[in-house]
């Protein structure tokens, strides 16, 4: 291809840039791979071995991609339907609060629009029997966050782990047994496996912390398959991208295939970028991509489809900070020339504003990432209130979505009830945030229960109380907690979430998703 050697002085410029130490890249047609390439080594503590194009990485979330074609399949032969209640087919399903439970349906939770929180909990199980057990545990500590019929995007893994409960309990075969059925021997993913032993009988890069240095770590959670668990290589994921840019053939219908496709939720960002049936939908520049990310840190993946050009371009790389290369700027360099794209598109467009509808956005809100802050109207105008100031929203020229500046940065915030949706939530940077009514700290609450070491040795906090009240360390750092409700607090990290368990706080999520277990 012309634009060769351009690509790969670019790719090796980007990877010394961010000392990556290894990774692999190929770009397809609808028939074939057009160009492929690998560069740098599977560990630097062995650096004799190269990494190929049939070197296996794990590409996390790129999985889900999977899952979907699979439910597609059953929902062909007559053996689920999306919009049926997940109850239907999980029958014992138990949250800690089950207002919304019998309105969750799949099309809901493989959308990420079914208002469940989301998990990251890498370690577990090496028994993915241990499934049912795992979930009914977890899932019994959960709250919905929103309802399902307002179709807000909230980015679940226990939605997705549950859905592969249903499949695998409807079929009477364990989840990965059916994937290679139904997915990877028909498409001859010859290199890809869920499990890490038969993997490290392959080319396999080891992951890598930032320097790079190698992280002499893989962890395995059988439970978590579906959600993230394959290991495979770019030549096997290119065969994976065709079936998208092929309509589906030859594993689903076109018809499945444009199910797959089409937006069930957006981020409220200030261009296109929806949520279809485990698949990410996005405008980049002047064209529309299909297909998925993947993180599990410090490995990185990424499938990008153009389906109007028939062209896709799978990537992995094994070295933390590299998520940046994997999701925008490698895909970029290539689909750019590829696609003969211009250099720069004006994404930031202004709209005017609707003091009426924005106004119900009022109140004090509390995000994962974000804390604690609030939205007010001023002047017949909505700003938001943060631990860094005040912020006047602009609005953009997308229905719903707003902006403000800081440091030089735009930030995206969506108010979903100016598009009809729900006025008890907002979207800040693609982060769903919910409204709360702050509380007074109970007198009757003993901060002592919270105490304690909780994470592992990637990630770890300590929990202390005082006479001043809670307090959080990371790295050595301390941050004061703010009560909000229940179990929930609230500092400079975000929000900080305890999971209770038989009357017992069992672990705490901390500015994210991931739960850290208590030790």
């Amino acid at each position: 291809m012309q634009y060769q050697e351009r690509w790969d002085r670019k790719i090796r410029e980007l990877m010394d840039a961010y000392k990556i130490a290894g990774l692999a890249v190929a770009v397809s047609d609808r028939e074939k791979i057009l160009w492929h390439n690998a560069y740098g080594v599977t560990s630097v503590e062995k650096p004799w071995d190269k990494v190929t194009t049939q070197t296996l990485f794990r590409i996390a979330s790129c999985t889900k991609i999977t899952l979907g074609i699979l439910v597609m399949r059953l929902v062909e032969e007559g053996r689920l339907d999306l919009d049926e209640p997940i109850t239907k087919y999980v029958p014992w399903l138990q949250f800690r609060d089950n207002s919304t439970r019998d309105r969750i349906t799949i099309r809901r939770l493989l959308s990420h629009s079914a208002g469940l929180p989301s998990e990251y909990t890498p370690d577990g199980p090496r028994d993915e029997d241990k499934l049912e057990e795992v979930l009914k545990e977890g899932l019994s500590t959960l709250e919905p966050v929103a309802r399902p019929e307002d179709r807000l995007y909230y980015y679940s893994n226990w939605s997705i782990r549950l859905v592969a409960y249903a499949v695998q309990s409807i079929m009477e075969k364990p989840f990965t047994q059916l994937e290679r059925e139904y997915i990877l021997q028909p498409l001859g993913m010859d290199h890809t496996t869920f499990t890490l032993c038969e993997a490290a009988t392959f080319s396999l890069a080891v992951p890598h912390r930032a320097g790079p240095e190698v992280l002499h770590y893989i962890p395995v959670n059988a439970t978590r398959h579906a959600v993230g668990g394959l290991f495979s290589t770019v030549d096997d994921m290119a065969k994976l991208a065709r079936v998208l840019l092929n309509d589906g053939a030859p594993l689903i219908s076109r018809a499945s295939m444009q199910e797959m496709m089409t937006p069930q939720t957006s981020l409220y960002l200030n261009y296109r970028n929806e949520y279809g049936i485990t698949m990410r939908l996005k405008q980049y520049k002047t064209i529309a991509l299909a297909g998925h990310d993947g993180q599990s840190p410090p490995y990185f993946a990424s499938i990008w489809t153009v389906p109007e050009r028939g062209i896709a371009v799978t990537l992995t790389l094994n070295t933390e900070g590299g998520d940046i290369l994997s999701t925008d700027l490698i895909p970029g360099l290539i689909l750019d020339d590829l696609c003969a794209l211009p250099e720069r598109v004006e994404l930031w467009k202004s709209g005017s504003y609707c003091p009426e509808k924005e106004r119900l956005h009022e109140g004090t809100y509390l995000g994962d990432a974000k804390g604690l802050f609030s939205l007010r109207m001023v002047d017949g105008k909505p700003v938001l209130a943060d631990k860094d100031g005040e912020h006047l929203l602009y609005p953009h020229s997308r229905c719903g979505v707003y902006y403000y500046e800081a440091d030089g940065e735009k930030v995206c915030v969506g108010l979903p009830a100016v598009n009809g949706g729900s006025s008890g939530h907002l979207m800040v940077q693609s982060l769903l945030c919910r409204r709360v009514d702050a509380q007074r700290f109970p007198k009757d609450l003993d901060l002592r229960e919270y105490e304690g070491a909780y994470g592992t040795v990637l990630e770890h906090y300590t929990v202390r109380c005082s006479e001043s009240g809670l307090g959080i360390e990371k790295n050595g750092r301390a941050y004061a907690c703010t009560y909000v409700f229940g179990d929930t607090f609230a500092c400079e990290l975000g929000a900080v979430i305890f999971v209770r368990m038989n009357q017992k706080i069992v672990g705490v999520r901390v500015g994210s998703s991931t739960t850290h277990n208590k030790r």
